[in-house]
C-alpha cells in the first residue's frame, strides 16, 4: 500500500466534524454495511461495552443497501444511537476517517481478502480487533498489533473493554502495528516478494528441465 497516504503524522481526523468529545474512545469499522459482517454481533458488543465504559463510542464507515435494516434500526432499537456516528462512504478524506480511530474492528472479510482497510489502519497505527476468518490472525498477531478474539458477544465485549480502557496498551500495540505495516506492506517490499516468487519458479522450471 501506499504508506504516504497513511502516515498519521499531520494527517487530522473527523472528530470536530463529526462532533466526537475530546475524551471519547473511538471503536470503528470500514465495510460495506452487509449482514455478512456480522454487524449483529458488532452492536451486541458494543452496547454491552459502553455500559461500562460510557465514553467509547462506534463509528460506521462505509454505505449499503440494507444499512437501515443492517445496522440503523438495530442501533436505535438497542438504545445506543447517541454513541454510534454514521460517516458514510468517504472519498477524498477516507485517510482522515480512519485515523479519527482508537481501535479498528474488522471482523469478517469481504471481497477483498487481503483485508486492506485493516492493513490501512495499522499503517496509521491503530490496534486492531479481529476475529480468525480467513487471513485476520496472520495480519494481526494476537497481544502484539491488537486482539484476536472469538466470535462471540462475550469475547468482543471483553476486547473493547481491554482495549477501551487501556491507553497505554492501545499506544503500545498501534506501534507495533505501525511497523509491521511499514515493514511488510510498503509498496517496494512487496515488489521484492513478488520478484522473489517469479525467481523462485524460474528457477525451479530450469531445474526441471535439467
Amino acid at each position: 500500500m501506499d504508506l504516504a497516504r497513511f502516515s498519521p503524522e499531520g494527517l487530522g481526523d473527523l472528530r470536530g466534524e463529526l462532533g466526537i468529545p475530546p475524551t471519547a474512545v473511538v471503536l470503528g469499522i470500514a465495510a460495506r454495511v452487509q449482514a455478512k459482517r456480522r454487524f449483529d454481533l458488532l452492536l451486541a458488543a458494543f452496547r454491552r461495552a459502553a455500559r461500562a465504559l460510557p465514553d467509547l463510542r462506534l463509528l460506521i464507515i462505509g454505505r449499503g443497501t440494507r444499512l437501515e435494516t443492517v445496522a440503523a434500526r438495530p442501533v436505535r432499537r438497542l438504545g445506543i444511537a447517541d454513541k454510534v456516528l454514521f460517516a458514510g462512504y468517504r472519498r477524498g478524506d477516507y485517510a482522515r476517517a480512519l485515523n479519527t480511530l482508537d481501535v479498528k474492528l474488522f471482523l469478517v472479510p469481504g471481497s477483498d481478502g487481503s483485508c486492506r482497510a485493516l492493513r490501512e489502519a495499522m499503517a496509521l497505527g491503530k490496534p486492531a480487533i479481529v476475529t480468525r476468518r480467513g487471513m485476520l490472525p496472520e495480519i494481526v498477531a494476537d497481544g502484539r498489533e491488537g486482539i484476536v478474539a472469538g466470535e462471540t458477544v462475550n469475547a468482543l465485549t471483553e476486547a473493547m473493554l481491554r482495549l477501551g480502557s487501556d491507553a497505554l496498551l492501545r499506544a503500545r500495540m498501534g506501534r507495533t502495528a505501525r511497523e509491521k505495516a511499514a515493514r511488510e506492506y510498503a509498496l517496494p517490499r512487496q515488489a521484492e516478494r513478488v520478484e522473489g516468487i517469479y525467481r523462485d519458479l524460474l528457477r525451479g522450471s530450469t531445474a526441471v528441465r535439467a
